[in-house]
Order: C-alpha cells, then structure tokens, then sequence
C-alpha cells in the first residue's frame, strides 16, 4: 500500500505541476522501500521477547518469526540492517541533489526513518507508549503521499494532499488497532502499551468501528472534490463500504467472537485501506 499512496503523490504532483522525473520517482520509493525494511527488522529485533511469548499468533500478526523459529540469527539480521543503512546513506545525497537540494526533502527523509525505526526502537518506542497505531497511519497516509509529490517538485505547495490524505489516514488507522488485537497478552507481559492493552479487545473494536465511520464521513467530503470529475461518483464506493464494514465489525463484537473473527475484520479494513488509495488514483488518471 505505501507503493499505492506513494504513486497518488507523484500523479497528484504531474496534474498540477504537468511534470514527472522517472528518476526521481524510482530512487524515491526506493528509499521509502528501505526505511520500511529497517522498520521491520528493528520491529523483529526489538519485538522479540513478545513474540516468543505470543501464542496467539494469527495470519497478519505476531511477527514474521523468523528470529524466534531460529530461521535467521541476530548476527545475520544484524547485518542486514546495516546493508539498509548503507543503502540510504548512498542514497538520500542522490535524492537530494536531484531534487535541487531541497530542505523538504531532508526533513521528510530523516522524519520517516525516526519515525519508522522508532516505532519499535529506543528511545521513542512509539509501540510501546500507546502512539505506535498513530504512528503507522500517518506514514501511510500524509507522509508517504507527501513524499510522492515533495519527490517531484522539491516543495510541498498543494492543500489537495492533506484533503486526500485524511481517509488514508483514519482507514489505516482503523485497521492497524485491530491488529494489536490477537497480541493483547504477549505485548502486556513485556509492557507494551499498545492502544488495545490499555482499553481492552472490545472497546478496540468500537474505536476501529468509529475510524472507519470517520473514514467514510471525510470520504464524502473529499467526494465534493471530485464532483466536477468524470466517474466522481465510484468515490461515493469508499463511504458505502465504510457503512458495510462498521456493519460487519458490530455483528462480530456483539456476537463475542472477536478473538475467531479477528482475521477476517483484518483482511475488511485492508480491503478499505485499499479502496481509500486506489479510487483516488483511478480519478486522477482519468481526468
């Protein structure tokens, strides 16, 4: 999904400024490619102890397990992270200088990797103080979509990526608490404050339920955006697959199943991820 919103950037970027640099484009997301790999091992290499502990483990969460079924090693992880770390250090100067040096840039490349790295890592432990599910949906939001038009242009001027970013930003965020869900016990026996150890399973999944509605609500809002657009109204799909899926979550909390249901609401609210992102692209590519 990053590639996706990444993408909406730089297409946000050519339709108002008619310009696209392929080089700019690839070596960018490159890069946002490599601070999501140094996420993710720092995640596996910090997060350890809770998922040895996690018996609860499900198909989108508890780790990748690689450390903790031996298939790969501290040392080998290790060395990985500092290949990534090689790769950026080679490639920011790059994007910077063909970016015509711009300070935007640079803050957003060294804002993604602390907040990236940070979700897991000291000091910041995002995770652990109950801001890792902010943290998560604003990079896959506004950060990375800033990212594709900043890219681009060397300056962010344009309002339309904040407006376009918000139903990003809560449908990421609905679907990154219900992942904290199935790891409740193993993030409390390491005191990990994640938002569903501090207010339980079920009040997770009514906030869950309250983001997809505000994701619904700022999708037809953005829909007035559109509505000079040819085929503006498949953006009108996104608030009612927010009214199906708030459904489908009710049914499930009243039902008491959440724990047996809890992939399925997953795989829902990336299926909504996916909508907030893709509709977008397909207008702007249209007009």
């Amino acid at each position: 999904m990053p590639f996706i919103v990444y993408s909406l950037g730089t297409l946000i970027s050519f339709k108002y400024n008619d310009f696209f640099i392929l080089k700019n484009y690839i070596v960018g997301y490159f890069i946002l490619f490599l601070i999501e790999v140094a996420t993710v091992l720092t995640n596996e290499y910090y997060d350890i102890e809770a998922d040895k502990l996690n018996k609860n483990v499900k198909r989108f969460t508890g780790g990748s397990r690689m450390l903790v079924e031996n298939k790969i090693s501290i040392k080998e992880l290790k060395i990985i992270i500092l290949f990534v770390i090689i790769c950026l250090i080679i490639l920011s100067p790059y994007l910077f200088f063909v970016t015509s040096y711009s300070k935007q840039v640079i803050f957003l490349l060294i804002l993604g990797l602390t907040l990236g790295v940070g979700y897991t890592a000291p000091s910041l432990k995002l995770s652990y103080r109950g801001l890792g599910e902010i943290d998560v949906a604003f990079i896959h939001g506004f950060y990375v979509l800033s990212c594709g038009y900043v890219f681009q242009k060397g300056i962010l001027d344009n309002v339309e990526i904040l407006f376009i970013s918000v139903p990003i930003f809560f449908s990421s965020l609905a679907g990154v608490l219900l992942a904290g869900i199935p790891d409740i016990e193993s993030d409390r026996l390491v005191l990990k404050k994640s938002i569903s150890v501090l207010i339980g399973p079920e009040k997770t999944l009514t906030l869950s339920m309250l983001f997809s509605l505000a994701a619904g609500i700022a999708g037809t809002l953005v829909w007035q955006k559109f509505i000079t657009y040819k085929l503006s109204y498949i953006y009108l799909i996104l608030p009612i697959y927010c009214i199906f899926l708030i459904l489908i979550q009710y049914i499930i909390k009243k039902s008491q199943k959440i724990d047996f249901e809890i992939d399925k609401l997953i795989l829902f609210s990336m299926f909504l991820i996916a909508l907030s992102s893709f509709i977008p692209i397909i207008l702007y590519s249209l007009n």
